[in-house]
Parts: C-alpha cells; structure tokens; sequence
C-alpha cells in the first residue's frame, strides 16, 4: 500500500485464481477475482483508485497487479472453477484466502466498493468501510456466498447473514437475479437502492419508491465471468460524475457488456464508449 491517505474509490475484494474453460475446449488459467476486474475499468477510464486486498501464499499475478494483495503466510489464494456447459454455470471452489480485516482500511475515499467474491469482507469491515467512504457499494455475491460439501457455490438467504443488519451503511447493493431471489425485494429496497442485472436484458433499479427497467447494451457473449464486476464499476463512475441513478444504471450495463465479450480480466476500450454515456 502507497503511503496516500484518500483516493476517490476503494476497492475492497480479494482477486482469485480462476480456471475457466477456453474457446476451443480445454481450460484457462488466469487471474480473477472482483477486485482484478474492477480496476481494469478504472484503469482504463483513469480513476483514481487503490485496492485492499488479500491472498495467499501461493498468489499467481503479482506482475499484473498495480496494488499487490497483503500476503497472508499459510494460506492459499481463493481458486474458482467455472462450469459453463449447463444452462446456469456451476461455480466450484477448492481454496479461500484469509478475510480482510478493519485495520486494512486504511485509506478515505468518496466511494467504496465491498466488492467480495465470497465473504471475505466480514461486517465489521464493512462498517469501517462506511466510515471512511462517502458512500458504499456492495455486491450481493460477497453477501450470500456459501460453499456445500462438494465445494459448490449457493447462496443463503439474505435474513440469515449477518449483513441484514446493515443495509443502512450502503447506497448501492448490487444483485444478480440469482441473488435477488436470495433476498426480500420489498423489505430490502426501503433501506438501499438495488440494482439487478438481468445479462442480455438490462438492469432494474429500485428504490423505496421507483422501480425502473434498463435495456442491455447488444454484444455476442463469450465469457459471463466478470460482467458484474464491470457493472459495478461503471455504475460508479457515473457517480463519481454526479450522474442520477438512471444514467449511473446505463453506463453500467455498457461496462458490463464490454466484459463477456472476452475471457478473463477484460481490455476496456473507453473510446468506443457512446457519446451519450461520456
């Protein structure tokens, strides 16, 4: 970590080891992980950014990494394996890195992004983050996470978590539809705007009083892995531009649709961006 004290996003997940399977069979290994796919949007867009993160010892990608994760000794970095050849992928993991802890939010920033692939930004964490960010946003998917016997991913009820409790500290939840029906809309929507990506078909976004359908940017998919993670970035930019909600939503379904375009960690191309969205 730089010796900064503020930024203007803070990204807080850990990146992964990610075995996906390639275009023509067989399997890629590359890096991944929430935090990885982030900053390659904000990269691109020069936002001014600074990730917190951890990972094992055995972490792969340091040289593509600009903010290296804390190394925790005796541990092993979060491996997903993806399956996509079924009609919805089955997400498999068979290592999980250490948590990040409160005292590695070091830095204030105008917006953070609990952006966890699978719990590893326990509540009190995300209370500190509240604390030093102006605002918070959160994907559903470091919320609901849990693994079965076989190492499968599935998600728990909303309620059940400790998270429910702390709606009140965010300003966006990001969901997936898997996720949201993981959660009660109604109840969920009177304490934090959720934004739903629906892939080919948009977004919703809802508050307390409005609920308001987005329509997908049209691109030929190759690799769903990712597409949130770009979402949520986008989204983020449009607030860091003091953009309504609305247009913060359409800007995100472009970043996202950039992202299944390509295997792994994504190549934003900002120039193709609409002028409508710059």
């Amino acid at each position: 970590m730089s010796r900064r004290s503020s930024c203007d996003v803070l990204v807080v997940g850990n990146y992964c080891h990610d075995v996906l399977p390639s275009v023509g069979g067989g399997e890629v290994h590359t890096l991944g992980g929430s935090a990885a796919y982030i900053s390659s949007v904000f990269d691109a867009t020069g936002v001014d950014h600074a990730v917190v993160a951890v990972a094992g010892e055995d972490f792969a990608y340091a040289d593509r990494v600009r903010y290296p994760p804390r190394i925790v000794p005796g541990t092993r970095t979060t491996r997903f394996l993806a399956d996509f050849s079924r009609e919805e992928r089955v997400l498999r993991v068979d290592a999980r890195s250490a948590s990040i802890a409160p005292e590695d939010i070091l830095f204030d920033a105008r917006v953070a992004l609990a952006c966890g692939v699978m719990g590893e930004v326990p509540p009190e964490t995300l209370v500190r983050m509240s604390q030093r960010a102006r605002h918070v946003l959160a994907d559903a998917q470091g919320l609901l996470r849990a693994l079965d016997d076989e190492g499968r991913v599935w998600n728990q009820r909303l309620e059940d978590t400790p998270y429910a409790e702390l709606l009140g500290h965010l300003h966006v939840l990001k969901a997936s539809e898997e996720e949201a029906r993981a959660m009660d809309l109604d109840a969920v929507r009177t304490r934090t705007c959720v934004v739903i990506t629906r892939g080919k078909r948009g977004c919703t976004l809802l508050t307390a009083k409005d609920s308001l359908e987005l329509p997908a940017s049209p691109v030929e998919e190759v690799d769903p892995t990712g597409a949130g993670d770009c979402f949520l970035a986008g989204f983020t930019l449009g607030l860091l531009r003091g953009w309504p909600m609305t247009k913060c939503a359409e800007l995100a379904n472009w970043f996202g649709a950039q992202a299944v375009t390509q295997v792994g960690v994504p190549r934003v191309e900002f120039s193709k961006l609409p002028d409508t969205l710059r």
